[in-house]
C-alpha cells in the first residue's frame, strides 16, 4: 500500500500544456500524498508524475456539457473501485466551488469522502457577467453560480481562499470547515528580468473583467508626456473589432495573440511595467510572475491583489475602473527609471521571501492534513 494520504483532484479545463500546469505540483505534493488528478484538454492524455496520476479527457468545446457528465462518471468510476479495492480516497478537491464543486459534493456525499474546494474568483460581483448581454440571462447566471457556491461550502470540510473576506457573505459554515487563506501555486523560477522594454504590458481575458478598456483609456491619457512607450495587450481577444474599437487605431498600442504558457518569461521578463487592470480578481497569477521578474507592477485595488502588492513598496495600487488615478500611476512610472528600479528590486525579494514554490506546498500540506484530522466536537 502506498505510503500518505490519497487525493483526488479535479481541475477543469482545458488544459493544454499538462507538464507545464501539473508537473511541478505533483512532484511537490507526493512527499505527502498521493492520488488522482482528472482534468479535460484538446486530446484524450494519461500521464504520471511522482506519485500522481493525471487523467485528461478529450473536451473538444471547452467547459461543454459532454466533459461535465465525463468528469461524473470517471469520478464515480475511480471513486467507486478505490472504495471497492478497500483502498479509497481521503480527500477529494476541486479547483472551485462551482461546476467542480457541486460534482465534488455529489460525489463526496456518495462515498463518504472530504470535500476541500478552492476559491478562485469572487462569483458575486457582477463585474464577472458583463460580458452576458441579455440582462435576463445575466441575472440567471448570477444566481445559479452564487446558489452552486453556497451550497458547495456548507458541504465542504475544507475551503481555501486568495484573501480575507473572500466568501463572508456565504457564512455561517455549518460543517465548521478548515478555512485558510495563501496564494494559488505559481511556478515562477523561470521568470527573471531580461531586459527593459519601453513597454507596459497586460495579459489575460476577458475584456471588461481585466479592465482592458480602463487601461488604454489611461494609456491614452498618460502617452502623450512619454512617446516612447507602446501598451501590448497580450491575450485572447476572438473579437477584434471589438478591441480594435477601443484601441481606436493608435499606433503606439497594439494586441499580441495568446501564447503559450512557457513563453510568458519572455513577453513578462522585457516589459517595462506590468499592469492588472482588472475590475475584480481573486489574485492574479501574472502578478506573482511579474514579481518573480522584478518588474514594477500596478494594479487595481480590488480583491486580492492588495495581498501582492504593497502600494508605494513593491508597486502601485489605483482605485478600481479609474482610469484618470490609473494613469497617473503609469506616467509617475513612466518617468521615473529609478523607482521602477526600486519596485522591481522590493517585488523580487518579497517573492523570495513568500511566494516560492516550497512555501506554498508547506502551507498546501498543512491545509489538506488539518482537513483531514477528525473533528473533536459534534457538528451535527
Amino acid at each position: 500500500m502506498a505510503q500518505g494520504k490519497k487525493i483526488f483532484f479535479l481541475s477543469p479545463g482545458p488544459k493544454y500544456n499538462l507538464e507545464h500546469v501539473f508537473a511541478k505540483r505533483c512532484d511537490m505534493l507526493s512527499r505527502d500524498f498521493y492520488g488522482t488528478v482528472l482534468t479535460a484538454g484538446p486530446e484524450s492524455k494519461r500521464v504520471r508524475y511522482g506519485r500522481i496520476d493525471i487523467h485528461c479527457i478529450a473536451e473538444k468545446k471547452p467547459r461543454s456539457l459532454k466533459s461535465t457528465l465525463g468528469f461524473l462518471v470517471l469520478g464515480f468510476r475511480y471513486l467507486y473501485r478505490a472504495k471497492k479495492n478497500k483502498e479509497p480516497y481521503d480527500l477529494f478537491i476541486t479547483y472551485d466551488p462551482l461546476k467542480t464543486g457541486l460534482l465534488g459534493a455529489i460525489l463526496c456525499w456518495i462515498f463518504d469522502v472530504k470535500l476541500v474546494t478552492e476559491v478562485n474568483g469572487d462569483y458575486t460581483d457582477d463585474t464577472i457577467y458583463m460580458d452576458i448581454e441579455n440582462p435576463l440571462k445575466r441575472r440567471f447566471k448570477k444566481f445559479s453560480m452564487t446558489t452552486v457556491e453556497k451550497y458547495v461550502l456548507k458541504k465542504a470540510d475544507g475551503i481555501k481562499l486568495l484573501y480575507d473576506g473572500q466568501v463572508d457573505s456565504f457564512k455561517p459554515f455549518p460543517r465548521n470547515p478548515v478555512v485558510v487563506r495563501f496564494q494559488d501555486f505559481v511556478d515562477a523560477n523561470r521568470f527573471v528580468n531580461l531586459r527593459e522594454d519601453k513597454v507596459v504590458l497586460i495579459a489575460g481575458y476577458p475584456f471588461w473583467v481585466k479592465g482592458v478598456d480602463v487601461l488604454i483609456e489611461a494609456f491614452k491619457i498618460a502617452s502623450p508626456s512619454y512617446p516612447e512607450w507602446k501598451l501590448k495587450i497580450l491575450g485572447h481577444y476572438p473579437d477584434q473589432e471589438f478591441l480594435e474599437h477601443y484601441i481606436q487605431g493608435d499606433p503606439k498600442i497594439f494586441h499580441h495573440p495568446p501564447v503559450d504558457p512557457d513563453f510568458m518569461p519572455e513577453h513578462i521578463g522585457c516589459c517595462g511595467i506590468f499592469v492588472l487592470a482588472s475590475r475584480t480578481e481573486a489574485m492574479g497569477r501574472v502578478l506573482l510572475e511579474s514579481m518573480a521578474a522584478g518588474k514594477p507592477r500596478i494594479g487595481a485595488n480590488v480583491g486580492g491583489i492588495p495581498s501582492v502588492i504593497e502600494d508605494g513598496k513593491d508597486g502601485l495600487l489605483f482605485q478600481k475602473a479609474s482610469s484618470v488615478d490609473l494613469a497617473e500611476k503609469l506616467k509617475l512610472l513612466m518617468g521615473d527609471s529609478a523607482l521602477r528600479r526600486k519596485l522591481g528590486e522590493n517585488a523580487r525579494r518579497r517573492y523570495e521571501k513568500e511566494f516560492l514554490p516550497d512555501y506554498y506546498f508547506d502551507l498546501l500540506s498543512q491545509f489538506y492534513k488539518g482537513c483531514l484530522k477528525e473533528k473533536k466536537v459534534d457538528e451535527s
